[in-house]
């Protein structure tokens, strides 16, 4: 279905409610109680006339990709007919400490519900660990702090609307997991879902990997890490252009690999993060270790 959209937010928004979770883990939220039984037709017409969508966005501007992904949930909590958003971004806080924040309070066909979101990226190390580009987060942690902020409605200090106290708690997860070419075809063990989205990773003067000769690319900014990429022809590289512009790289850049669709534009096959040589750095690296070896 997602192939049926073509207004780049509405996309995200569609991923974001429905692409398998990174991880797999008991707390995980059935995408489909998100959607609703009109979810797809909604969406369908959300696409079609994407104005409402676009102001709200306009009117809640977001540079960060997870303010970006709230953004369109809060906006889809407020448009499902099946959803009623209570709160969203509710702090607690206890003696002038904050000790946690629920990302979102629902009744989802009445029922009240916490949900924690996230979209989440990480690149498989030789080691097995999964950390992020920017060598500040890893896969282990981030679920160990879901895991902790599902828990929030049970602290004394949390300050809840009626019959929020203790409600049920769930995740909705989202992202792609990047291994080096070779590794891809190795099935993901649990608690890594085998069904999640993939990419590879390489440095940028390695060979890169590519579907088809004919192929056009891209770099994905930051906001367009989402939903598979839908591009015009004139958004897009040559394999060439973009291995040239690769080398200026100072930091780990998303890319994707585009094949056409027969209606004139180019959507994508394939994705990976490109690194500098060196990548990742000891010096970064290292702290980022130790957290995970302490955890």
């Amino acid at each position: 279905m997602l192939a049926a959209l073509h207004t780049p937010a509405v996309r995200d928004l569609a991923w974001l409610l429905t692409s398998p979770s990174p991880w797999q883990d008991a707390a995980d939220i059935d995408p489909a109680r998100l959607l609703g039984a009109q979810g797809w037709p909604q969406l369908l017409a959300l696409d079609a006339a994407p104005q409402p969508l676009l102001a709200y966005l306009a009117a809640h501007p977001a540079r960060r990709l997870g303010f970006y992904a709230e953004r369109l949930l809060a906006f889809w909590f407020g448009l499902a007919p099946h959803i009623e958003l209570v709160a969203a971004n509710l702090a607690v806080r206890d003696g002038g400490k904050t000790v946690g924040e629920f990302d979102f309070l629902l009744r989802v066909d009445g029922a009240p519900l916490h949900l924690e979101a996230a979209s989440k990226f990480y690149l498989q190390l030789e080691d097995g660990a999964w950390v992020g580009a920017s060598l500040r987060d890893a896969l282990r942690l981030k679920a160990g702090k879901t895991r902790q902020q599902l828990q929030l409605s049970r602290h004394p200090a949390a300050c809840l609307p009626d019959s929020f106290a203790g409600c049920e708690a769930a995740a909705r997860t989202s992202g792609w997991l990047f291994s080096p070419p070779a590794a891809l075809a190795t099935s993901l063990a649990a608690p890594l879902n085998p069904l999640a989205n993939r990419g590879w990773w390489i440095a940028c003067d390695e060979v890169w990997p590519q579907q088809a000769v004919g192929s056009r690319w891209c770099q994905l900014p930051r906001l367009r890490w989402l939903a598979p990429a839908l591009l015009d022809a004139d958004d897009t590289l040559s394999l060439a252009e973009l291995q040239g512009a690769s080398r200026q790289f100072a930091a780990p850049q998303l890319v994707a690999e585009l094949q056409p669709r027969g209606d004139g534009r180019w959507q994508e096959v394939a994705r990976g993060f490109v690194t500098p040589q060196g990548w990742p750095q000891p010096a970064l690296l290292a702290p980022l270790l130790a957290r995970l070896e302490r955890a």
